[in-house]
């Protein structure tokens, strides 16, 4: 028999005669079969509660800044610390309120909506008030303006639908004028602003709808045209950019979207009920998302079925290159696009007792200055990077017979798995009705072969894999190790 490859993995599909994989847990999609994930190795302190959103950004000079905000805080990492920079008497971020940052010249822009608007030149001491006339829970850098959205002021009150951009080249005017092109727009329908992302063009994700967001110039200054409509955002942080392409999970599934106006369904019949029936819907504010630009992938973590508290316990990733899925099962508070701040060899000194140690190689992006790296937070409120040890991956093959229309006896298998230490547990039943029985775990012996016997009509496979490995591309099944067993 043929390499039974692991295919791309399709949750979605059922598993008799799937021609992928049922489960692919703690790896990553690669061109055959799948390649090892790293866990998350936190280096810094503790923030005071859990992230609630995090930016890194260069300045003029090209040095790398590191911003996160808490529900009462808000940080710059120093030295692999967390400092509080919070403005005079700090903040008061509700329950499911995130803080939505930017970067504008040689500024960070924060909002919470509960609080004023914050802002800070990167190299200041503390964050200030940038406005009081009006609170956001939105922000975004659209060509020469910053835009918020989902507004609050004292005269018309709370307006979810409302897209308000500052006065053309500075963002502490934000009087409507025709002389500076300050103004706002209310979107007639598809509910609340969730994101905005920025450009030479904004893309506005709402409830259920999304537009492209286009400099026309005075008197209208922006032109808002609905893309999909129907579609919007799930949670304020489900979406990302990755180049021209914004990818987003929507309430029927994963979007990309290119240039702002050209769709696709990436999830499609392969994840999107997967992860529709596994989220954790009441805590829809605790998801985020992220891209790996140095890889091409895309991540969103959020809570799944046996979170703890709404914490994220699930990694969905997207290879765009590969138009692949797998699954991280790990928790995580939050996921940020960070860049790699530059360290010096002393530096590494607050970080490893020695090189030795360090879990990461000295060429690893993490220690370059504006390398663009995945971050994230753990369940302790310490960030790191995602380049810790491989984790335990688990991959599963669809369902099929051995022996077409028989029940097939099942002697032996052999693993096409690079490295690491691999095992193999083998799931049978004899009608389609019934539940699938997986046998123990074992290994293969010194000739590569993992001794079975297993009677079935049905048969699939389920291989773990510990340690540090590089590929696993699928398992042979000689002929002279399956055979069709007697009729009954």
């Amino acid at each position: 028999m043929p390499l039974i490859p692991f295919g791309e993995w399709l949750p979605d599909v059922a598993a008799l005669g799937s021609p992928g994989a049922l489960r692919a847990a703690n790896c990553f999609p690669g061109p055959t079969g799948y390649k090892p994930a790293k866990s998350l190795q936190v280096t810094t302190n503790a923030l005071a509660a859990r992230a609630r959103g995090a930016i890194s950004a260069k300045d003029k000079a090209g040095t790398v800044y590191q911003f996160a905000g808490a529900a009462s805080k808000l940080y710059q990492l120093v030295d692999q610390t967390w400092t509080d920079v919070s403005k005079s008497g700090g903040y008061a971020a509700g329950t499911e309120e995130i803080w939505d940052f930017v970067r504008w010249k040689n500024k960070i822009i924060a909002t919470d909506y509960t609080d004023a608007i914050q802002q800070i030149e990167m190299a200041a001491a503390l964050f200030s008030d940038l406005t009081t006339d009006f609170k956001a829970r939105r922000l975004a850098v659209v060509r020469d303006f910053v835009v918020a959205g989902n507004t609050n002021d004292a005269t018309d009150g709370a307006v979810p639908n409302r897209v308000r951009w500052s006065a053309f080249n500075d963002d502490t005017d934000w009087t409507v004028s025709a002389a500076t092109q300050s103004d706002y727009q209310d979107l007639h329908s598809g509910g609340g602003v969730q994101r905005i992302l920025g450009g030479e063009y904004g893309v506005v994700l709402s409830d259920r709808s999304v537009r492209r967001m286009t400099y026309v110039g005075s008197p209208a200054v922006f032109q808002f045209d609905e893309v999909l409509p129907d579609f919007g955002l799930l949670s304020p942080s489900a979406a990302t950019r990755l180049a021209d392409i914004i990818y987003f999970a929507s309430p029927h599934g994963f979007v990309a979207l290119e240039g702002g106006t050209r769709s696709a369904l990436i999830g499609a019949g392969k994840v999107d009920k997967f992860f529709l029936n596994d989220l954790d819907y009441s805590n829809l504010h605790r998801i985020s998302s992220a891209v790996d630009a140095a890889s091409g992938r895309v991540l969103w973590a959020y809570p799944g079925q046996g979170s703890a508290d709404g914490l994220p316990n699930r990694i969905l990733v997207y290879d765009r290159g590969l138009r692949k899925w797998s699954l991280l099962e790990i928790e995580v508070d939050l996921l940020w696009h960070s860049l790699g701040a530059s360290t010096t060899l002393e530096g590494l000194d607050a970080i490893s007792a020695s090189l030795d140690a360090l879990a990461s190689s000295l060429d690893s992006p993490r220690w370059a200055g504006g390398a663009p790296v995945l971050g994230g937070f753990n369940s302790a409120f310490k960030s790191g990077y995602f380049d810790g040890s491989a984790l335990a991956a688990e991959i599963g093959t669809g369902e099929m017979e051995l022996a077409p229309g028989r029940r097939a006896i099942l002697r032996a298998a052999r693993l096409a798995v690079d490295g690491g230490t691999a095992t193999i547990s083998t799931g049978t039943r004899n009608k389609q009705e019934d539940a699938t029985v997986f046998s123990p775990a074992i290994s293969a012996r010194d000739s590569g072969v993992c001794p079975m016997r297993s009677t079935a009509r049905y048969h699939r496979f389920r291989v773990g894999i510990s340690g540090e490995w590089n590929d696993a591309v699928g398992l042979w099944i000689e002929p002279e190790d399956v055979s069709a067993a007697g009729r009954r």
